[in-house]
C-alpha cells in the first residue's frame, strides 16, 4: 500500500493485527484491532491469519491482513460488537443487526451470528421482510412462525410481494390459508376465512406445511 488511512475510531494502538478494509473502486482504510476476538470467534480469521504470509500477516499497516469486498461501514458495525458494551445493543436499528449478520455469515462467527438473529427477533420487522432476511441466512424457519401466521390472516397480499417472498413460499402460505379457513368452516364459521382459525392452530398447521419440527 502507498497510501494509508487510518480509521479515526478503530486504529488502536494496543491492537495486534492491522486489516486493510476495502470496497472496489474505493479506497481502503486500515484498522488496527484486537487479533483475539477474530481468532477466538472465527474460523475464516483463524484459517487467514495461520496462512497468510509475511507480506499481509496483519503485524503492520504495510503488511495488513486483507479483506476485499467490505464497506468500511459495514466492518465498523462488525468491530462495533466487540468494542461497545452490551447495554446499547437494544439501541440499534434493523439494518445494522442485518448487516452484522451478514458479515457474521460470511466470515464464520457463529457467536456473533446467533447475537444478530436475537437482537432481530426484538425488533418490529414486516412480515415480508422477515421472511426473505431469514431464508437469505438460512436460518431457523421455526423462528418465522409468527410471520407466516401474520401472512395466513391478510386479507390480500400485493404481487411485488409475493415476487419477493418466491413460488415456493406463497403456495405454502397459500396451502395453510386453505387448511386454515377448512378448519374454521368446521369450527362452525358461516363464511369463514383463515383469519377465523385460532393462532394455535395454525401454528399446527404451518408446522405440517413447512414441515418444522
Amino acid at each position: 500500500m502507498s497510501r494509508i488511512t487510518r480509521h479515526p475510531k478503530y486504529y488502536l494502538h494496543d491492537g495486534s493485527v492491522s486489516i486493510h478494509a476495502r470496497f472496489p473502486f474505493v479506497a481502503g482504510t486500515v484498522f488496527r484491532v484486537h487479533k483475539y476476538f477474530f481468532e477466538r470467534e472465527s474460523e475464516y480469521f483463524r484459517e487467514g491469519f495461520r496462512a497468510a504470509g509475511p507480506q499481509e500477516d496483519g503485524q503492520s499497516d504495510q503488511a495488513a491482513f486483507r479483506l476485499d469486498d467490505v464497506k468500511i461501514s459495514e466492518f465498523e458495525r462488525l468491530l462495533w460488537v466487540f468494542y461497545n458494551p452490551q447495554y446499547m445493543y437494544d439501541e440499534q436499528p434493523i439494518d445494522h443487526w442485518i448487516t452484522i449478520l451478514d458479515l457474521a455469515t460470511r466470515w464464520k462467527f457463529p457467536s456473533v451470528r446467533d447475537l444478530a438473529v436475537r437482537q432481530l427477533q426484538k425488533l418490529d420487522m414486516k412480515p415480508v421482510e422477515r421472511i426473505i432476511t431469514y431464508d437469505k441466512y438460512n436460518l431457523d424457519k421455526s423462528l418465522l412462525l409468527p410471520a407466516y401466521i401474520l401472512l395466513c390472516k391478510q386479507p390480500s397480499r400485493s404481487v411485488d410481494d409475493g415476487k419477493r417472498l418466491g413460488m415456493p413460499t406463497v403456495l405454502k402460505i397459500n396451502e395453510a390459508r386453505e387448511y386454515a379457513q377448512r378448519f374454521a368452516a368446521e369450527q362452525g364459521c358461516l363464511s369463514p376465512t383463515s383469519a377465523d382459525a385460532e393462532d394455535q392452530e395454525l401454528v399446527e398447521i404451518l408446522k405440517d406445511v413447512f414441515d418444522l419440527s
